[in-house]
């Protein structure tokens, strides 16, 4: 799941790229871009460089083209399988987002606000004392019953003090 907190609302989602693999909004990919096809993917090391965020149209089917309410949290609206089209946010400086793609272990109510964040396989982590990172943690969210990380973006990559 992708909740966007503060945005510049008047920037679009890339719309051209087809994931690679089966995923789920909110995980944090790259592009594959090929001569004949674009595709995004999960990065496999831990960077920070040219993340987008992966998210798709919420467009119910089979019987829950029926119903007149659903979660954001269906499996309709946030499963992606390989080769669907998908939509892509980048994050600039200054803006907030939350996504429920995290390592929970690394973010608790204890982590301490201003922890800098990477991301390896689709989710965000504690950023490596290694990695100079313009993503800041800033707190846990609730999301009617949902965990996510809060993630605002710097205008300043910084390393976290340790690993």
């Amino acid at each position: 799941m992708l909740r966007d907190f503060r945005i510049n609302g008047a920037k679009a989602p890339d719309a051209m790229h087809k994931a690679k693999v089966d995923m789920v909004t909110g995980m944090a990919v790259v592009r594959e871009d090929t001569s004949t096809d674009k595709f995004v993917k999960v990065a496999e090391t831990e960077t920070v460089a040219d993340i987008l965020f992966v998210d798709k149209e919420r467009v119910p089917s089979g019987v829950n083209a029926a119903r007149g309410d659903m979660s954001d949290y269906d499996s309709d609206f946030v499963s992606i399988k390989a080769n669907e089209m998908v939509t892509t946010d980048k994050f600039a400086a200054d803006e907030k987002f939350g996504t429920d793609q995290f390592v929970e272990a690394d973010f608790t109510a204890e982590t301490a606000i201003g922890t800098r964040v990477s991301f390896k396989g689709g989710k965000a982590m504690k950023a490596t004392a290694t990695v100079a990172s313009p993503y800041v943690f800033k707190g846990l969210y609730s999301d009617n019953g949902h965990t996510l990380i809060q993630i605002e973006v710097s205008d300043t990559a910084a390393k976290n003090a340790t690993a």
